[in-house]
């Protein structure tokens, strides 16, 4: 009798033990999503465009975005180029349909620097983090994760979404509520983009 209740507890041991790495790799795979930067920064990362719906209070904008390595283009509801962002903090504006573009805001690298070490800390801090892998998404199969945090710069409680392709690491969609006054949601559906680039704003 001691003897089975032994290898019970060792069997019992074993799936707890599983069970721990199970969510330990569960929750570095969500953190590095929430910051991919440096370590965190995918193997390959595959250009997204797609559309972007935020909605605000009473009020919602729709619109479309390229993500790249390098940076961000937004469009507005007709796909005019109206926003390019890139990495090193530079973003541009354009007013015409993205023929010209006019440098909006041009951010310090040590304030960039403190940006990213304020996601690493958010990334870190997050909680309630939730992993389920083989979910349906438009007939595609892909994991689902589910998180908790406060945005490093306001504190506002937000909670963000991701359904990502197990194999590619590609988002084909994501979402995120800020808790705020007024509460905001953001839903990303995208594609991969591998042909398109972004815009040079210099010409």
């Amino acid at each position: 009798m001691f003897r089975l209740c032994a290898v019970g507890s060792g069997w019992l041991a074993l799936a707890v033990s599983s069970a721990i790495a199970d969510q330990a790799e569960c929750e570095a795979t969500v953190r590095a999503i929430m910051a991919p930067f440096g370590d965190n920064a995918p193997e390959q990362q595959l250009n997204r465009f797609g559309t972007s719906v935020t909605k605000f209070g009473e009020n919602e904008m729709r619109g479309y975005s390229l993500q790249t390595a390098e940076g961000s283009l937004y469009y507005d509801a007709d796909k005019n180029p109206a926003s390019l962002s890139f990495v090193n903090g530079d973003v541009y504006t354009s007013m015409d349909k993205g023929k010209t573009w006019t440098l909006a805001n041009s951010t310090p690298k040590e304030v960039m620097d403190t940006a990213i070490a304020g996601i690493f800390s958010q990334a870190e801090k997050a909680t309630n983090i939730t992993c389920e892998y083989g979910v349906d998404l438009d007939g595609k199969t892909v994991n689902h994760y589910a998180v908790d945090y406060q945005t490093y710069n306001t504190g506002t409680p937000t909670r963000s979404e991701y359904w990502v392709d197990p194999e590619t690491g590609f988002v084909w969609r994501d979402t995120m509520h800020s808790k705020g006054d007024p509460e905001m949601f953001i839903t990303v559906d995208a594609e991969p983009a591998p042909d398109m680039t972004l815009p040079d704003p210099k010409g």
